[in-house]
Formats: structure tokens, sequence, C-alpha cells
């Protein structure tokens, strides 16, 4: 019974320290934003919030992490199970990342993210925000698994490749939209729609 106590607490505790330093960080920005910042607007010291996440740049992740579990499940509720091609099917996947990703962060703290899982490679953070990377790739390569089996792919392409190939292709385009202010999301896409244009008009050799 205590421990369940302190499991709720201490989850209450990560709950509000991730609320308010997604609140600070749009307020403020996230250069301007400090762990004493983020602890005294969560309620705790800020030796909490180093022991839950060590660094601010730890809490980013954070924030990206239950960010993305709950675009998985936007994606898995909201992405078509019968799209008619895959051109079609991956522009839908990316549109939903760059809508979910924008509503939730602004440009100038995505590339923030990008900087803290770069120089965060190893941590406990770091390898949950890759395994949820992958989790998104699997939500594409379930829908290319039910495109082969309509009979609309070749049964000898492997849909595990190509869904992770796709995913990354629409990563490095997610990458280009947060590096520059001037880039719009369509603008984007439109960049994306003729990359796997261009991909799938290569005849097989």
């Amino acid at each position: 019974m205590v421990s369940s106590l302190r499991a709720r607490q201490k989850e209450d505790r990560r709950i509000r320290i991730v609320a308010s330093a997604k609140t600070l960080f749009e307020k403020k920005g996230y250069d301007k934003t400090t762990i004493e910042n983020i602890a005294e607007a969560a309620g705790v010291s800020g030796v909490t919030v180093h022991n839950y996440y060590g660094t601010k740049a730890g809490v980013l992740l954070a924030l990206v992490i239950e960010s993305d579990q709950k675009l998985i499940a936007r994606l898995q509720e909201s992405l078509p199970t019968n799209a008619d091609d895959l051109v079609a099917l991956t522009l839908a996947f990316a549109h939903t990342i760059l809508d979910h990703a924008i509503t939730n962060l602004d440009k100038v703290i995505w590339r923030q993210v990008i900087a803290a899982v770069t120089t965060s490679t190893g941590t406990q953070l770091s390898k949950a925000y890759f395994k949820l990377d992958q989790q998104l790739a699997y939500v594409l390569v379930q829908r290319i698994e039910a495109l082969q089996m309509a009979g609309k792919l070749p049964a000898t392409i492997d849909p595990v490749h190509l869904g992770k190939a796709l995913f990354h292709l629409q990563n490095a385009r997610f990458i280009q939209f947060i590096s520059s202010d001037d880039c719009s999301q369509a603008e984007i896409e439109t960049r994306l729609r003729n990359d796997l244009t261009a991909l799938f008009a290569v005849p097989a050799v």
C-alpha cells in the first residue's frame, strides 16, 4: 500500500515536471528556461528534477517521448489500413507526424530536441526516444504489410526494410522542415511527394 502510494506520488511529480517544462519552454524559450524554473513551477526541488531527468535536455526528451506515445496512438487510429498506394500512405503518415509535431512544440524547440538526442546518445532517455522511433516506423510497416496482403504490392518486397526506408526519408524531410523558419508544412510535403514519385518511377533492374 505504501509502495503504491509512493509510486503514484513519483508519477505525479514526473507529470508535473514535464507539463511545467513544456509551458516554460513555450513561454520563455528553451535557452532561457532553467532546471530551477522548472522545479519551482512543478512544486518540487531542483534536486528532484535532476534525479529524475539528469539535465534540462533530459526533461526535453521526456517531453518528446510523452508526445511520441500519443502520436503512435493517433497513427494507429487514423492511418488508413486500406490505402490505394504507397505514395498516398507515406504522405498520410508524414502529414500526421508533421501536424502533431508542430502542434505540440515549435521549430526552435524541435531543433533543441535533435541536439539533445545527438548529445545524449546511450542514456536511458535517448534509448527510449529511439525505441519510440522504431515503433513509429513499424506503424508504417504494418500498413505496408496490409497493402501487400491486398495484392497492391509485390510479394517479393520486404515490408520491414521498405517501411524503415520510407520512415527515414520522411524523417530527413522533417529535419529539413524544422531547420528553417521559412519552410512550410505544405512545402515539405510537396518535396516528400516528389521524392516518392521519383523513387517509385525508377524501374527494377
